[in-house]
Formats: structure tokens, sequence, C-alpha cells
């Protein structure tokens, strides 16, 4: 994968596939935005949820992971972008697998923001279909869609306006976020409700939905947590929380961690 992330960086390329479909199959497009760093079962859980609540009933699915190779706060830390790559590919097999339903693609994309990596998927993947596009994230992630340090001295309500009118973001819940889960549970109906009023107007509060993780155990699994364990050692832990193919790559490559 290294050769395929090269090849991406020299062809000043906005937006690339690299494994599955080219195109958006299907009308239901569910993007997994993520570090990848590596992939865990929580990114599957947050997934299928996601298309058991959301999809239209016996309706086929396109997912797509989509790494965004500049991001707006993270530096480039272990793992190297060409290791992701591989791990995302392992992720999409996985998925392949376990939602049949569904075709996989996975991407880059050199878009930090929401917003430009909305516009280049419209432009360059959905083409044909004019559909609203389900981006899955953590909820500090969605947090900090609506910072508006991000957007001065423009306001968020004006230019997130487009971008809004065709997604919806959908997370689950999370012990460890900045907030507790009573106040993510509430984050919606709270917009909704005009608290974040002018800064977020009400109406998109109808397009955010946080859920309830079905599975305890994977509550607080992050990828961050999976590199401490494997600082630490603790690599037998890691098999209820990563998928197989990620676990035996990532025990064999730990040193891309470091």
């Amino acid at each position: 994968m290294k050769k395929a992330f090269e090849q991406f960086r020299k062809s000043n390329s906005l937006f690339q596939i690299i494994k599955g479909p080219q195109h958006l199959e299907f009308p239901k497009l569910f993007v997994l935005d993520s570090s990848f760093n590596p992939p865990h079962l929580a990114h599957f859980q947050l997934l299928s949820q996601t298309v058991k609540n959301f999809k239209l009933r016996n309706t086929h699915s396109h997912v797509l992971l989509l790494l965004a190779v500049n991001n707006a706060d993270k530096l480039p830390k272990p793992a190297s972008f060409p290791h992701r790559l591989e791990m995302m590919c392992l992720f999409a097999d996985y998925l392949q697998e376990k939602l049949p339903h569904s075709v996989v693609s996975v991407g880059l994309t050199v878009f930090s923001k929401f917003i430009d990596k909305d516009i280049v998927l419209r432009e360059q993947f959905t083409k044909g279909y004019n559909t609203d596009i389900g981006y899955l994230v953590g909820f500090d992630t969605i947090a900090r869609i609506f910072d508006e340090k991000y957007y001065q001295p423009l306001k968020i309500s004006n230019v997130m306006e487009g971008f809004m009118s065709g997604s919806q973001l959908y997370c689950l819940a999370r012990g460890d976020c900045h907030l507790n889960v009573e106040l993510q549970f509430k984050y919606a109906s709270d917009i909704l409700e005009g608290k974040f009023e002018p800064v977020i107007p009400r109406e998109w509060g109808t397009r955010i939905h946080v859920m309830q993780n079905d599975y305890p155990s994977l509550r607080n699994v992050s990828s961050s947590e999976i590199r401490n364990k494997l600082k630490m050692g603790q690599v037998e832990n890691l098999r209820d929380e990563l998928p197989p193919g990620i676990y035996d790559y990532v025990i064999k490559n730990k040193t891309i961690f470091d």
C-alpha cells in the first residue's frame, strides 16, 4: 500500500478510491470517517448498528472507509498512512463478510473538514445519485464539526448549511467522552430545542443521531487505548477489541505503533 499511497500524494488528487467500487453503487451511502489507527470492533459496531437502524428495509447500502491524510487536529503519528491503508483494506474485507447486503470501498482524501469532504464525494463518488450521505463519526468529532473556531470569522450556520441539508451524522455514545453519556444522548434534542442558537440552527438536530452501544464491552474501545495496550504488552486483551485480521496484522507489526 505504500506505492498506492505515494501515487495518491504525487497525483495531487483530492480524493481517490484505493479498494472496492469506484463510484456509488446503491442510493444509501455510509461514510466511516476515522484515523483507522488501528480500525477496531467499536468501528464495526457503529457501522453495523447504523446500517441496521437507519437504512431502508431490504435496501442495499454502500460503505466507504475514508481516511483524511491532512487532519485539522492530529499529526500523522503511528501508524504511518500506508500501514493504516493496509489495515483499512483488511477491515473492508471483514465488513464485506459481516455485512453481506453492503458493498465496501476504501478511499483517501486530502480534506480534513467535512464540508470539503462532502463536496468532493458528491463530485467524484456519488455521480448519478442525489442522496443523503450518512457520516459515521465519534461524538467528539461531532463536537468539532460544530466548533466555531474552525470557521471564524464566518458563521457556522452559513458555512455548514449546504453540508447539513444533505447529510446525517451518526455516532455511539461513549463513556470516555468530554461530555457524559446522558448529555451526549440529549445533544440532538438540545439542538432541536434551540439551546445552541444562533450558532447551531435548531433544525439540524433532526440530522444528528446518538445511539446507545448494544455491546457495553465496546463502549470505551478506541484506537489510542489499543495503542496504549500494545505498548504495555497487553496483547491478549486486544482479541476482543480487534477483528481477527486486524489483530494478526497489529501483532505482527507492533513496532509501527511505537
